[in-house]
């Protein structure tokens, strides 16, 4: 929940706090003025250190204008133009380097939670590592893949890979797998900045270990002296993610523990994550849920969230004491460290949950047992005595309910180019057409997505139809600053879909949320146009029962996935393609030329199929992603 802006400044009185600097709901004081560090000093003017140890780089002539005290300035050029909260990051974008980074997916045995298992995994760790780039830079990414049984791709989850659809990262979507001993390159340009995760589109290999963090630096509607890189938290099965999704395709599986970058508890075994706070400076925090099917609520005992984006757009903070946090959703939250509540200087942290409409509930950590939802602690520099806290949780109600926001840089979004009733989908479980490909899936069109991985769409432009399997959807505007827009309901349908909760996600653009509510959506009760400044983002929940309306501009042709990101809900096929510009598509890649190394991996993934142990169609139990 939100405090209001009197009920805010009663809570911080209670506690003893001073509210936080930047653009906010609330009349906060300012921080005293903090200069440049001396080793932000030394640095020529087009060079910055956001952290120590990572540094951005300007072209020549170009000034980082980035502080303690200013965070929502970045960097002007030589002419004086300034990059900031305010610009408009789909126009403007500063000029940045390049970056090269090598990834090996392998196999190996971990124990996040003390308890072993075969994972797979990038550079052989989980999380894997952190790729870390500033607003505008180009970032080339070589993928190898080490495993023998599986293929593998990684997308970039959230980034808008603006003309740059092939990069997207999606087996039987944009490539084939990447095949056991070949490479596949990555590159693109960032033209966002903020808090987001890469991860394996095959299948449910990201649920065995295949995913990390992504960072880019950049302005921060908010002030903040310190930070954190991202936090990666994700619901952790014991089982093999294949044979997980095999059972769920009758019975979803129940999680064994909840892991904070990798770090977690088994039945007394593993550990906390941690991490230290220092009196009176303030933290920006990045949180990601990259759960396969984990919707929680992060907080941090006596501590107060200052939230300043959503995804990767920029908000005008608001304050909470929980976030809810749904599958794909990343936020960045500033925390004051001011408490002195706790006698042995410890807090923990909590990452809660509700079952019944938001989720199936995990067997081994029950709902009734919040010991279990206890996954950090936060300690003081001059923490002593007892190492566990013996803080309370706050008093918030844990649901599935996406926050209320308002982003810095505002959309008008005006009427739909599209027609709504063509574009309106059904998410549910399909109970009245039987089994298809031997299981009741899940499903967006009237038929699950059911994928070739040898047989990519983006190969295909010159389709006028398409297997059904494929629900491949049409989006063909000529306006690309115009809106279109889909209508997903929960349920209904002409199958009797079963409803739920699900984080839906749409690859290759950021979405307005123009409503998302209880029951079925009326077209005829769209709201007034324009519609100024709503929510926006890249993962947003379907309420249970309920609605979801999306409207985004068809200003990047390419094949864009958009999927329901639980992973057992995704394999089973709720998901569809928007194939959005198709007779621009190539033009936009930079001609066929640009599919060349999709039809080079295409060609040595089918090779590999015929190799001893390799993966055959007839295994496939899966929707591809």
């Amino acid at each position: 929940m939100g405090f209001s802006r009197r009920s805010l400044a009663s809570f911080l009185a209670l506690l003893g706090a001073t509210p936080f600097v930047g653009a906010s709901p609330v009349a906060s004081a300012s921080l005293p003025r903090t200069e440049i560090a001396p080793r932000q000093a030394s640095l020529p003017p087009n060079e910055f250190e956001p952290r120590p140890g990572f540094k951005c780089k300007a072209p020549e002539g170009w000034q980082f204008c980035n502080a303690a005290d200013k965070r929502e300035c970045w960097v002007r050029d030589k002419n004086g133009k300034e990059y900031n909260i305010k610009s408009d990051y789909e126009d403007e974008v500063p000029e940045g380097t390049s970056r090269e980074y090598s990834l090996e997916v392998t196999e190996a045995t971990i124990s996040p939670d003390g308890y072993p298992k075969l994972a797979q995994l990038i550079n052989g760790i989980y999380p894997g590592p952190l790729i870390e780039a500033c607003w505008g830079d180009t970032v080339t990414v070589k993928v190898k893949n080490l495993n023998r049984n599986n293929g593998t791709t990684i997308h970039w989850h959230g980034l808008r890979m603006f003309g740059e659809n092939h990069m997207d990262g999606v087996n039987g979507v944009t490539q084939c797998p990447i095949a056991d001993q070949d490479e596949f390159t990555y590159k693109f340009r960032l033209r966002q900045y903020g808090p987001t995760w890469y991860h394996s589109h095959y299948s449910s290999q990201y649920s065995d270990g295949v995913a990390a963090p992504f960072l880019v630096h950049g302005p921060s509607s908010a002030n903040y002296t310190d930070q954190w890189t991202p936090i990666i938290v994700a619901d952790w099965y014991h089982d093999n993610a294949y044979k997980a999704f095999h059972g769920a395709l009758t019975v979803p599986p129940s999680a064994d523990s909840i892991l904070v970058n990798g770090t977690g508890r088994f039945e007394g075994k593993g550990s906390y994550f941690t991490q230290t706070f220092e009196h009176d400076k303030t933290y920006l925090i990045r949180i990601v849920n990259g759960g396969t099917d984990f919707h929680f609520h992060f907080s941090i005992d006596n501590h107060v969230l200052q939230v300043v984006s959503a995804d990767m757009v920029p908000i005008t903070p608001f304050y909470t004491n929980s976030l809810s946090v749904g599958i794909g959703q990343r936020y960045s939250v500033i925390v004051h460290a001011n408490q002195t509540a706790a006698a042995n200087g410890r807090y923990w942290m909590r990452t809660e949950y509700t079952a019944g409409t938001c989720q199936n509930e995990f067997k081994k950590l029950p709902v009734s047992d919040a010991t279990n939802q206890r996954v950090g602690i936060i300690s003081y520099k001059d923490a002593s005595g007892d190492p566990l806290p013996t803080t309370n949780r706050w008093p918030a109600q844990v649901g599935c309910t996406d926050v209320l926001f308002e982003p810095v840089v505002g959309w008008t979004v005006t009427k739909p180019q599209n027609d709504l009733l063509k574009n309106a989908y059904s998410a549910g479980l399909d109970s009245k057409a039987g089994k298809v490909h031997g299981a009741v899936r899940w499903e967006l069109t009237e038929t699950p997505m059911w994928l070739n991985f040898s047989d990519p769409t983006i190969l295909h432009l010159d389709n006028s139809t398409w297997n059904p399997e494929y629900a491949v959807e049409p989006y063909n505007f000529n306006d690309p600053d115009g809106f279109v827009y889909m209508i997903i309901n929960s349920g209904g349908g002409t199958n009797n879909k079963f409803g739920g909760t699900h984080p839906i996600h749409l690859h290759g653009h950021d979405f307005a949320i123009i409503s998302q509510n209880s029951g079925r959506f009326d077209p005829a009760k769209l709201p007034a146009f324009p519609i100024k400044n709503p929510p926006r983002r890249d993962v947003a929940m379907l309420p249970a029962n309920g609605h979801l309306v999306i409207a985004f501009k068809s200003d990047n042709p390419g094949v864009w996935l958009i999927h329901c990101h639980i992973g057992w809900h995704a394999g089973s096929g709720l998901a569809l393609q928007v194939i959005e510009g198709k007779d621009k598509i190539l033009q936009n890649l930079g001609g066929a030329t640009s599919l060349d190394q999709a039809k080079g991996g295409c060609n040595k993934w089918s090779a590999s199929m015929g190799l001893p142990g390799a993966f055959q169609y007839a295994d496939q139990e899966d929707s591809g992603i």
